[in-house]
């Protein structure tokens, strides 16, 4: 039976170092596509009420001990202007699961179950182009290998006109389907026990890292946004790789073509080794505890459909561990 701790953010603030993220299934947050239901809603009243689920393979999660404290989504009304919405209620649910996709009925997702977050008259906003972050008050240690469902549950209340960005820019049709279930107000979608939309593209979401015993996670993302109506990780663009770490730490960026399955285990580094690749380059983190290399594109179209990977390994003092994995593929 797979057991996770759960520790509330204070507890985390006193023992955590600083923040870092992963993101899912990339850091863009640019993209033609969306979805109203995990955080959204018409001004009409649709998809005023919601559940979803979005289930998160372990290759992009960190190592153990890591502690999630919040996520953080990209969202805007119609027109890409800035939005607030204000939530009557508002609870997300992270359960650690062994499954590969998501069932049509939402309790089988969610074998050990834990409240992050459950709050009412929440209000956020939103704006084009950037990440809202929604803490949680509760936070998650997660355990290392196991993937993560998160669970969303929201009422949102009128006046407003909000769309949330997903991976549907990146071409992420091997990622595994967010399931959904939606409704007008006072529909009771929230409470939602099977969904009834089961192939949406899941949301596009930063995961928040807090580390344990003063060490700080060690991160990896990737972003490459769309220009316009165009593609993410397009051909003769850039994909940024960004690490993230504790600063001092010294990192080395490693990119593949494919993923160890299962992975491989390295003593005494601590974490799963995830890539089959070649060293990109190395680094010492600096103050801001953050690293980005810029990578071209090249404009040769028999890349499209190219499937890279990339993982890093940071040395933080006599510390040895791995990043989570990050991957993308190439679109013309």
């Amino acid at each position: 039976m797979l057991r996770l701790a759960v520790i509330t953010t204070a507890f985390a603030a006193a023992l955590g170092a600083q923040i870092t993220t992963t993101a899912y299934a990339q850091d863009s947050t640019r993209g033609n596509a969306g979805n109203f239901v995990p955080l959204g809603r018409l001004s009409t009243g649709l998809f005023a009420e919601g559940r979803s689920q979005i289930l998160i393979p372990p290759q992009f999660l960190p190592v153990v001990n890591s502690m999630l404290v919040g996520i953080a989504a990209s969202g805007s009304d119609s027109a890409h202007a800035p939005a607030t919405i204000t939530y009557a209620s508002l609870k997300i649910t992270v359960s650690p699961t062994t499954a590969t996709s998501l069932s049509a009925t939402f309790a089988n997702n969610l074998p050990a179950p834990s409240v992050l977050l459950d709050v009412a008259n929440l209000t956020l906003s939103y704006q084009s182009d950037s990440w809202t972050v929604i803490p949680f008050t509760t936070g998650f240690v997660y355990d290392g290998t196991s993937a993560l469902v998160i669970d969303i549950q929201k009422v949102a209340n009128a006046p407003a006109d909000v769309t949330h960005v997903t991976v549907q820019s990146s071409n992420r049709t091997d990622l595994p389907r967010m399931i959904n279930a939606l409704g007008t107000a006072g529909s009771g979608a929230h409470l939602a026990t099977t969904a009834t939309v089961t192939t949406n593209f899941p949301l596009s979401m930063q995961l928040r890292w807090n580390g344990l015993f003063g060490t700080t996670v060690p991160t990896l993302k990737l972003k490459s946004d769309n220009l316009g109506n165009g593609n993410q990780f397009a051909l003769g663009r850039t994909i940024d790789v960004t690490v993230q770490g504790a600063p001092g730490a010294v990192y080395v960026n490693q990119e593949g073509l494919s993923l160890f399955n299962p992975p491989h285990a390295l003593p005494p580094v601590v974490g799963r080794y995830w890539v089959n690749g070649i060293t990109l380059n190395v680094g010492t983190l600096p103050a801001s505890g953050q690293s980005t290399l810029t990578q071209p594109i090249p404009a040769n179209p028999a890349l499209v459909g190219l499937h890279l990977v990339y993982q890093s390994l940071v040395a933080e003092g006599a510390a040895l561990r791995f990043t989570n994995a990050a991957d993308c593929i190439l679109q013309s």
